[in-house]
């Protein structure tokens, strides 16, 4: 053996050391647990079945409406004549309304005044079946013409039309 010999053993015996490589493992999917999902789930359903109220329908408004031309609802002879609210726009925007009932020389501004009076016409009469007839303009806002459907309902009238807008 020579010298040169030597070395080149060693260095083909000697083993270099090399750091493992970590695996990679494959990722995990992460998935929550659905057992509790599912029961939260249940229970919410439970509670809204149980606690829910189920409310009457509001039903139909009971009045009549006149055919065109018709001018309105026919007074019965025996009651005296009708009372006729003709409902106008108010305001720049038309968001208010104002009320002229017939006989009545001025304007009434509000629904609780309107009332009022309907009240006063119903206990001269004594008569809860005088025709109330609600004739709006074509601009005016549809919740005034229910508003003045419920002053008519509140003072206790019975016969309540509606005219053809204007």
């Amino acid at each position: 053996m020579t010298a040169m010999d030597i070395p080149q053993e060693q260095e083909t015996q000697t083993t270099h050391y090399e750091p493992l490589r970590k695996q990679r493992q494959p990722d995990k999917k992460m998935q929550p647990p659905m057992t509790p999902m599912i029961d939260v789930t249940f229970q919410l359903l439970l509670f809204f079945l149980l606690t829910f109220t189920f409310r009457e329908a509001e039903g139909q408004i009971r009045g009549s409406l006149p055919k065109r031309g018709s001018g309105g609802v026919a007074a019965k002879e025996t009651l005296t004549q009708p009372i006729r609210i003709h409902i106008l726009p108010t305001g720049r925007a038309r968001d208010g309304a104002s009320y002229e009932v017939e006989g009545v020389h001025e304007r009434i501004e509000d629904a609780d005044t309107l009332f009022s009076h309907m009240i006063k016409r119903r206990d001269a009469v004594n008569s809860t079946e005088i025709p109330v007839i609600i004739k709006p303009d074509a601009f005016v806002r549809w919740n005034f013409v229910v508003e003045v459907f419920n002053q008519a309902v509140r003072a206790k009238f019975e016969n309540i039309g509606f005219a053809p807008a204007s």
